[in-house]
């Protein structure tokens, strides 16, 4: 199959999700062109004549020019968008369904909301991970914690961390863009056991702090929180990236419960849930002076990823649904 990728036109970790998609693709014998998203109408025409695709795939779509959609709409070529930031800007990827053929979501929820709409062709497909860059490796003494928490400071993850800095001495690694204010501030009141690397830091480090940590905290983004475009309140139901990431790493990860975590892993075996503070102190507590049933917990979890979350499989899973609606 002949596959036109067009990029999502974000930097950061977009640039390692697209490069991944495009590997997978092609490790799979198909032909695919990235098309970055920063060129024009006249640009894409041009390639799409040149390439003759059977099938454009979007990635994400939030930055897609109206004539680029309208363009992907009137051609004759089948298309699919992958909404990998769903369910938080359903405001602005409700609009986008009508231009492709097949909507692929992250998120069970939004999916939901895409066949309400009408949307005939609309798969749940949620993001993988490449299990040769994130896996278990040593690392030095600068990545090493007992806690770690990878992300931006949303409300819930702020209110987690508080609680931490607060009722327990663990060594504690936050590694994320945002965190300056809460660095000073907590700072001036703990003991030094908080530490914070304040900015975006590359998936070939994350994977260091990662292997460093006896416990990786995977706090999912909430659904009201206020920089979301997410009017409708659509409540995620599903796991995000990260999860498959740390699982990927053979890292101990302790999870916030999500409805759809059953369906990728399995509760107790493979990955640890929490559903209140209560809870999470409790499991926190006990599987961080409990190093035999992380490490079991954690390398089970490597399996699961290996055997069903890669990019790999993901894309495997696209192209057979396109084909079968074909």
């Amino acid at each position: 199959m002949r596959i036109l990728f067009i990029t999502s036109g974000y930097r950061a970790v977009y640039s390692f999700f697209e490069r991944s998609i495009v590997e997978a693709f092609q490790h799979a014998g198909h032909y695919c062109e990235p098309f970055v998203l920063s060129k024009d109408l006249n640009a894409l025409q041009q390639r799409e004549q040149s390439l003759l695709p059977d099938l454009i795939v979007a990635m994400t779509g939030l930055k897609i020019p109206k004539p680029i959609l309208e363009f992907i709409r009137q051609t004759n070529v089948k298309s699919a968008i992958w909404l990998t930031e769903d369910p938080y800007y359903m405001d602005l990827t409700l609009p986008l369904i009508p231009y492709f053929d097949y909507i692929f979501t992250i998120d069970q929820a939004a999916a939901e909301q895409y066949i309400r709409a009408g949307h005939p062709c609309v798969y749940h497909l949620p993001l993988g991970t490449d299990p040769d860059l994130f896996h278990s490796t040593p690392v030095s003494e600068e990545f090493t914690s007992d806690i770690c928490l990878v992300g931006v400071p949303y409300t819930n993850r702020i209110e987690l961390i508080e609680c931490l800095s607060k009722q327990t001495g663990y060594h504690i690694q936050i590694v994320g863009r945002g965190w300056g204010r809460y660095c000073n501030e907590w700072n001036k009141n703990e003991k030094g056991h908080l530490h914070f690397v304040n900015a975006w830091v590359k998936p070939e480090t994350v994977v260091n702090y990662y292997n460093g940590a006896k416990i990786v905290l995977n706090i999912h983004r909430p659904s009201d929180e206020k920089y979301n475009k997410n009017h409708m309140g659509v409540m995620a139901k599903s796991i995000n990236n990260r999860t498959f990431d740390v699982a990927s790493c053979e890292a101990f990860q302790l999870i916030d419960a999500k409805e759809g975590l059953v369906n990728h892993f399995e509760e107790g075996k493979e990955i640890i849930s929490f559903q209140d503070k209560n809870d999470f102190l409790e499991k926190l507590h006990y599987y961080i002076t409990h190093d035999e049933e992380r490490k079991q917990i954690a390398e089970r979890a490597r399996e699961r990823v290996l055997t069903s979350h890669t990019f790999q499989h993901r894309m495997d899973d696209l192209v057979k649904k396109v084909q079968s609606e074909i």
